[in-house]
């Protein structure tokens, strides 16, 4: 689940938009938040990415650390997360 990422003039207001919004919230919102978009997948759109970008930043104010990456210009995420002694563990998935 990776997405190229490529920083444009507007996006800066974008993702102080949705950052706004997420800072109001609980942290166990912002994870039900991060991990429906692990669930769904990066599918592409550009306004999925800003969406990330500010969860990402959020869950680093919070805990240090976060769940959605940003290498160079890549975009991920790890999947699905809980947060165990306010660290960010991933959940396995479990074999059916």
């Amino acid at each position: 689940m990776e997405y190229v990422y490529v920083s444009r003039e507007d996006d800066t207001k974008v993702i102080a938009d949705y950052k706004k919004r997420m800072e109001a919230g609980s942290l166990q919102s912002l994870v039900a938040s991060y991990n429906k978009e692990a669930k769904c997948g990066i599918v592409g759109v550009r306004q999925q990415a800003l969406y990330l970008i500010a969860l990402r930043q959020e869950f680093r104010e919070r805990l240090i650390e976060s769940p959605v990456y940003l290498l160079e210009h890549v975009l991920g995420l790890v999947g699905p997360i809980e947060i165990v002694d306010g660290h960010v563990r991933i959940v396995e998935k479990r074999k059916l």
